[in-house]
């Protein structure tokens, strides 16, 4: 669907479901719905526990295939500011990132042999400031040649919104020795935003199997931000619109 059907389709189900002297929304009223709609039906389908189906992201080809278009990858390169904790690094993530499937590091170390071991591409395990503290000191838990770790972190500057200057980090823990190059990380964006056909040309990112559905959703936000109660739950359950 482009963006001006779903436009008239949403208007359609409100006058729809809404009486007479229901408020009124215009485009952009409407693809502010849509664009909040959007990023509820991603966190639901990526959730296991917030829908009804306990399916969450990955876990099926067909929820794969629901998020897909969501996927990213990036590298991000050196030089990488120095972290809090011993051998650590702190690495900037693209603006758009929401939630990590898969990271990896390149790295370089002289190994026991006194060998140079350049971009080594190992795993990277997200850890808690707990596991942290029971395991830095043990041999067979802590960072090493097959293995760094990571902490989510905040922006450099919380007092600020982020930006490319001031985005969201993670930090990463490495072994004595090692040296960070290629921080490797595939992760899921927050869907783009549809704006106004009037405005701008856009579309809506998701397949077209699923811009009715999140149009559904969108129009049930619009009853339920309504201060009149006849005008809430007209609408079929969100159980039913994620599948």
């Amino acid at each position: 669907m482009s963006v001006q059907e779903i436009l008239d389709y949403m208007r359609l189900r409100y006058d729809a479901y809404a009486s007479q002297d229901a408020p009124g929304y215009d485009d952009d009223d409407l693809c502010a719905l849509f664009n909040k709609a959007q990023k509820v039906f991603a966190k639901t389908l990526y959730n296991q526990f917030g829908n009804p189906t306990r399916i969450g992201a990955e876990e099926t080809e067909k929820r794969s295939k629901d998020l897909v278009q969501l996927k990213a990858h990036t590298v991000v390169a050196p030089p990488f500011s120095v972290g809090d904790h011993p051998n650590s690094y702190f690495v900037d993530l693209p603006l758009d990132f929401w939630v990590t499937l898969k990271e990896e590091l390149d790295i370089t170390y002289t190994n026991s042999c006194g060998e140079t071991i350049s971009n080594s591409r190992i795993p990277v395990k997200p850890i808690k400031e707990d596991y942290y503290n029971a395991n830095v000191k043990n041999p067979y838990k802590r960072p090493y040649e097959e293995l760094v770790w990571r902490f989510d972190r905040e922006r450099d500057d919380i007092s600020s919104q982020a930006s490319s200057t001031n985005s969201k980090r993670n930090e990463i823990i490495l072994f004595d020795g090692a040296t960070a190059d290629n921080y490797r990380v595939s992760y899921y964006r927050a869907p783009k935003d549809i704006i106004d056909p009037a405005v701008s040309a856009s579309f809506c990112e998701f397949d077209e199997m699923h811009h009715e559905k999140i149009a559904d959703l969108a129009v049930e936000l619009a009853m339920q931000t309504t201060d009149r109660p006849g005008l809430q739950s007209k609408m079929i359950e969100n159980s039913k619109i994620i599948e």
